[in-house]
């Protein structure tokens, strides 16, 4: 056994692990910082977007302005696509984004490269990398952590004053005290590859032959993290440096399942077959042979993510939904709160880790109630989901993405929905969330769900950080308030039509589940 010592040990290199080491190497040199890392290079993750959120730390927490800029694809913006059936027309099929370029910066990223990126830099500023490495057994203690790692053949004992779990799923202290969490509520699965031959959005072929389509938007489709809706399900395409796109569906599997078929890949592409702008953007596409994977049960969360000498980052905390692209985002606050925390106590300060857990359990739940939860119910009616949309983008602006973009220290420490003010604003979130819910499941009952997806196109000119967004919020709250006028009126003639018949409401039913294995 060798006995080696560090004030700081980092389990996982990934983007949490190495974006910590970096910032603390930043602000305390003199530490002495150990990355244990599983594998020997980062496989090929799934693509994934960032925020504003996740690229203003990106870009001025991190400073890796350059590498963005040469190995991943500014983003321009979130869009929702909607239609009817798979017939439609795909220069009529309902949208929903922005106008123009956006204002802020955000990326679509190729994680394995962005891993491998920030993860050379930690070590360049001077932390020591074991990889590959296979963590054994952990002991945590206040300023006395031991932990075993298996490495170049032999078996280390390890300690250190600071110990930090940025594993991922793999939430290594989390699993080991009995800490990890499905979030029950929110029974979703997801399935995604990489897959090559896609249509250019913005190239010729679909240009010319779809003239509402070309005219409506000055931005670029193609760049943009694009999203495909339905009734209980919603598909991702996110453009990679090199030409590949990232494609996945998340579904709520209490009403949706994807179609049978004998591998994943081929459901996955029968069911963006199933679609008008599926059809239309995947008609010669393939998945890449051995880069499709899933998971079933998506959110979970650690009941304690903080004690004395230990802190859980990232995935390794929990994780919600990629709806909104917000998997960074909470790695990014996760990460600030607990450098923010080793750097007070260097410097002499005590810290409490009650409220960092007792934070962590209010943005997390405070955040899925009120973005989140029964909202594939509603996900694919255009008339629901662009007020919910608007509102749910614009508070975001004014609120987070304005203290991280003009007060980042705090901005980007602070989690989410934890003080007063801003708890008031997630419970009036989680309060239109419901009503347009309960609306949802209304027009379901009457037949009238998505009826009028095709030939809306409701962009707007973007978001911004400040009080011009309120705008837009005003827009998705007169929108919703329609939604409730109609659904009101809609629910009187459907009772006094069901009195006079027998014939029960059309309801429609999700296809049924497949035993391929999910992993």
């Amino acid at each position: 056994m060798v006995q080696v010592d560090f004030d700081v040990i980092i389990i996982g290199g990934a983007f949490s692990g190495a974006s910590t080491a970096i910032l603390l190497k930043r602000k305390h040199p003199s530490l002495r910082i150990l990355i244990v890392e599983r594998v020997e290079e980062f496989d090929r993750k799934v693509g994934e977007a960032t925020t504003e959120i996740s690229g203003c730390f990106l870009t001025k927490h991190l400073m890796i302005t350059h590498h963005l800029a040469h190995h991943q694809i500014p983003k321009q913006g979130l869009r929702l696509w909607f239609c009817r059936s798979e017939n439609d027309a795909f220069d009529d099929c309902g949208e929903t984004g922005a106008k123009y370029h956006a204002r802020l910066p955000s990326y679509q990223l190729d994680r394995a490269v962005l891993d491998t990126s920030i993860l050379k830099e930690a070590v360049a500023l001077g932390a020591e990398l074991w990889r590959p490495a296979k963590v054994g057994e952990i002991t945590t203690g206040e300023g006395d952590n031991t932990l075993t790692v298996e490495v170049e053949g032999e078996t280390r004992t390890v300690r250190s004053r600071w110990l930090i779990d940025a594993s991922g799923r793999a939430s290594v202290i989390a699993r080991k005290n009995n800490w990890l969490k499905p979030l029950t509520e929110h029974p979703t699965s997801s399935v995604w590859a990489r897959v090559r031959g896609t249509k250019d959005w913005d190239g010729y072929e679909i240009r010319t032959a779809n003239p509402k389509y070309a005219r409506a938007s000055h931005a670029s489709r193609s760049a943009a993290t694009n999203h495909l809706t339905g009734y209980g399900w919603w598909c991702w395409i996110i453009p990679l440096k090199g030409g590949d796109y990232s494609v996945g569906i998340v579904y709520d599997e209490r009403i949706f399942q994807l179609p049978p078929g004998p591998t994943l890949g081929d459901r996955l592409m029968a069911h963006l077959m199933q679609n008008p702008i599926g059809k239309k953007i995947f008609v010669d596409a393939e998945c890449i042979e051995g880069d499709v994977k899933a998971y079933s049960m998506l959110p979970y969360y650690s009941e304690q993510v903080a004690g004395p000498g230990w802190f859980t980052v990232g995935d390794a905390a929990g994780f919600i939904d990629p709806l909104y692209s917000q998997g960074l985002d909470f790695c990014a606050w996760t990460v600030s709160a607990t450098v923010g925390a080793i750097s007070d106590e260097v410097e002499g300060k005590s810290i409490d880790p009650k409220k960092l857990n007792a934070d962590f359990q209010r943005a997390y739940h405070s955040w899925f109630r009120a973005l989140y939860l029964d909202k594939y119910y509603y996900l694919g009616d255009a008339d629901l989901m662009i007020p919910a949309f608007l509102m749910d983008l614009g508070l975001y602006f004014y609120g987070p993405v304005r203290d991280a973009v003009n007060f980042p220290e705090r901005g980007m420490r602070e989690l989410p929905f934890c003080e007063s003010p801003s708890q008031f604003v997630a419970q009036s979130m989680a309060f239109y969330n419901r009503r347009l819910v309960a609306i949802a499941k209304n027009r379901m009952r009457l037949g009238t769900y998505g009826r009028n997806n095709l030939n809306r196109r409701e962009l707007i000119a973007g978001f911004i950080p400040d009080w011009t967004v309120w705008k837009v919020i005003l827009r998705g709250m007169r929108l919703w308030m329609r939604a409730e006028v109609v659904n009101f009126f809609e629910s009187l003639a459907g009772k006094k039509s069901s009195a006079l018949s027998s014939i029960p409401p059309k309801v429609i039913a999700p296809v049924s589940a497949s035993t391929d294995p999910v992993i």
